[in-house]
């Protein structure tokens, strides 16, 4: 009916139109454009075919030349059927959009109106031109490009098999614009659908997370901490540290990119819940390792191999399951590493007391005196004993030489223990069984000598308290020696009966005067192992004669002796001035040789043990001298010890009795 009543209209208005400007005639080729284009389907199609309802350039070429005055009234019933079917245009351009399918059919947002205004040179746009492409421009591409951005956020496949390919970034490049389409928001549309597509699956997700956790089992692989595991799973939805970010977060006036709150929500929570699932997963393991742990450890034979350090063990064995504990949770690897530690300790006590019985078994059967000390290194295992067990390689490999080392030291201790009790009984069985005389107590000197700085044999290094214990229970001996020649020699010396408490007087070779305490000569001389004795003697005529005589303990001869001859000292009452004594070889003078006889070590402690003075100060001289200067006058400048020990071994006969 309307295409009819429009047929009928233009017939009548061309009638009219005719009737009215009889004087000028219409092309027939203009009638026959007007009425085809007004007769035709109302279509978009058909309105660029028409030229938006006007006489366009192209149609005029073909035919005659005409004015625009003789087409006017064409020309203006084409413009009013134009506006008039202008809402009908709009509505096909609607519905042409509508078919649009997606973002990549339809193409950036500014080549979709353009070929509304598109025109040959010298034609003008049309009423119906203008309107439809405004319309274009402010209604129908907007509306597009929001329907189309948020088919696109719902239509996003949200699963977690799809999240590390998934790009949900608003497409910018798709539609020619990271802002508004016309009047529209689009980008907040877009973000506006992203969150309800993230929030609707996010349920989802979290549940596919959980399953994965649930079925997933411990490989060969170390295992990853929490965090990379999700970073792997997850790919970019894992929230990665950005300072820059989490700064323009906190920001309320920044400008985001479109759906990127939502995208961050949704990765975040996604990230929550995965790393929940994959502690708790790891959590799950945690019996199993310490299972295994205890196995591993319970198969390794503590005879094999090196000992390695507890750390370097667990190193290995925890490296397994982790790379570096780094990371993961103390609640993890707290229990395994105590469960691996205790392990390792127990076992490298295992291998520590293998070896240890093995360094120390020698000592077991050694014999228990003085010998079986020094020749078994004094029951001390040796460094090469104790290092050899360890790996030169393992950076705490002190660790277990600490260990053998206090291991071995406390199986060898009741050995250690038990010979130096013995070594300290068969010392004192040695000088016990002796008698004074030095030749007797040579057997008991051999075995102490080294001990008393007497180098007759080299002693190993090291003994520590052991040697100390041997060489004090020496130095009692020989103290005991000392007082027991003291004793003696005092009783048999004769001094009282014959000295009453008389000194000795000796001239030095400067011409001075020293005085001798005879009793003081007499023990200094028995604990070199001489004994000094004074004798009288008479004869019918009541004539007497003091002698003193020098030989070795126990012997008599050979002899030195010397006459005594009463004196006075204004000061110190009677003396008895030594002359006529035999002089040992090599010495000149009496008191060279009666200073010879009395020096040497063993007189020293012999004489402080006894509480005397001691050897510097059995001479009292009238001008202030010391011990070692009277020597140094006695014996001509020479050493005194050395030239005293040839003079007295060589004239006596005997091994020196001095044990210094």
């Amino acid at each position: 009916m309307r295409r009819a009543s429009l047929s009928l209209l233009v017939a009548g208005t061309i009638g009219a139109t005719a009737a009215t400007a009889a004087p000028t005639t219409m092309p027939d080729w203009v009638e026959a454009y007007t009425r085809e284009a007004l007769t035709a389907p109302v279509t978009v199609e058909n309105a660029l075919k028409y030229r938006w309802y006007q006489i366009g350039v192209a149609i005029r070429s073909e035919h005659p030349f005409v004015y625009d005055i003789d087409i006017a009234p064409a020309t203006a019933q084409l413009r009013r059927h134009g506006n008039a079917v202008s809402s009908e245009l709009k509505q096909q351009l609607d519905a042409r959009f509508s078919v649009v399918p997606s973002l990549e059919q339809a193409g950036p947002f500014t080549a979709q109106c353009g070929w509304i205004m598109a025109r040959e040179r010298g034609e003008g746009p049309t009423q119906v031109q203008l309107d439809l492409d405004a319309y274009c421009r402010d209604r129908a591409i907007p509306a597009l490009y929001v329907r189309l951005v948020r088919e696109r956020a719902r239509a996003f496949d949200v699963r977690l098999p799809t999240l590390r390919t998934l790009d949900v970034s608003y497409p910018s490049r798709l539609i020619g614009t990271s802002g508004s389409v016309g009047r529209e928001d689009v980008p907040a549309a877009f973000a506006k659908a992203l969150e309800e597509r993230l929030n609707t699956a996010q349920p989802s997700v979290v549940g596919e997370l959980a399953a994965h956790f649930r079925a997933a089992a411990i490989g060969d692989a170390p295992l990853q901490t929490d965090a990379a595991v999700c970073r792997d799973l997850l790919g970019p939805w894992y929230p990665r540290h950005d300072p820059v970010r989490d700064m323009a977060l906190s920001d309320p006036l920044r400008s985001a990119e479109a759906g990127g709150d939502a995208a961050l929500r949704f990765g975040q929570a996604i990230s929550d819940a995965c790393r929940r699932e994959a502690k708790a997963w790891l959590m799950r393991q945690q019996p199993a390792i310490d299972t295994a742990i205890r196995a591993g450890f319970a198969a390794i034979d503590p005879n094999q191999g090196p000992i390695l350090s507890v750390r370097a063990r667990c190193t290995a064995v925890l490296g397994r399951w982790f790379a570096s504990l780094e990371g993961f949770e103390l609640t993890l690897t707290g229990p395994l590493q105590q469960t691996c530690q205790r392990e390792a300790r127990a076992l490298n006590e295992r291998a520590v007391d293998i070896h240890a019985k093995a360094v120390t078994a020698r000592f077991v059967t050694a014999a228990r005196s003085v010998a079986g000390l020094e020749q078994n290194g004094w029951f001390e295992p040796s460094a090469d004993d104790l290092q050899t067990v360890h790996d030169p390689r393992d950076p705490d490999w002190g660790e277990v030489d600490r260990l053998m080392r206090a291991r071995t030291q406390a199986m060898i201790q009741p050995s250690r223990d038990a010979a130096r009790n013995a070594a300290v009984s068969e010392i004192a069985d040695l000088y016990g069984q002796a008698h004074l005389t030095d030749a007797e107590l040579q057997p008991a000197r051999r075995v102490c000598e080294p001990y008393l700085a007497k180098p007759t044999r080299t002693l190993p290094s090291g003994g520590g308290s052991v040697r100390d214990t041997i060489r004090e229970a020496c130095r009692e001996q020989e103290n005991r020696v000392g007082l027991r020649r003291a004793e003696k020699a005092v009783a048999v010396a004769g001094i009282e009966t014959v000295l009453g408490k008389g000194r000795l007087v000796l001239t030095a070779p400067d011409g001075g005067l020293s005085y001798v305490d005879p009793r003081a000569l007499v023990i200094a001389a028995a604990a070199n192992g001489l004994q000094v004795t004074f004798e009288r003697t008479s004869s019918w005529f009541f004539w007497t004669r003091e002698r003193v005589r020098i030989t070795s303990l126990g012997r008599d001869n050979p002899v030195l002796s010397g006459d005594l001859t009463a004196d006075r000292h204004p000061t110190l009452g009677p003396v008895w001035r030594v002359t006529e004594l035999q002089e040992l070889p090599g010495l000149a003078g009496p008191l060279a040789t009666l200073a010879c006889v009395a020096q040497g070590q063993q007189a020293v402690d012999t004489l402080l043990t006894l509480g005397l003075a001691g050897a510097a100060s059995l001479f009292i001289f009238d001008a202030p001298r010391t011990g070692a200067e009277l020597i140094g006058i006695a014996l001509d400048g020479v050493a005194g010890a050395t030239r005293c020990e040839t003079a007295r071994r060589g004239y006596f006969a005997a091994p020196s009795a001095s044990a210094s």
